[in-house]
């Protein structure tokens, strides 16, 4: 049965998105990273929830300092 659509297959759209990453000198990869992280940044200020959000990374910011803190009590000498 043909299908008026075709939808690429997830893994195979992920491996090739990874090989073009691969392929970017190390400037060029850290360019694509602050981008994506500047993207979320705006999202986040445009959402009608920025408070709530901003909130709950902030939670979970100390939960996770919370964390190494312990981590490093128990195990860092």
């Amino acid at each position: 049965m043909n299908l008026p659509y075709h939808f690429p297959n997830a893994h195979e759209e992920a491996y090739r998105r990874a090989q073009e990453f691969h392929q970017l000198s190390p400037t060029e990869r850290w360019a694509e990273i602050t981008a994506l992280m500047a993207f979320g940044w705006a999202m986040v200020a445009s959402s009608p929830n920025c408070t709530l959000i901003e909130q709950r990374m902030a939670e979970q910011e100390a939960e996770s300092q919370r964390i190494q803190r312990e981590l490093f009590h128990r195990h860092g000498r």
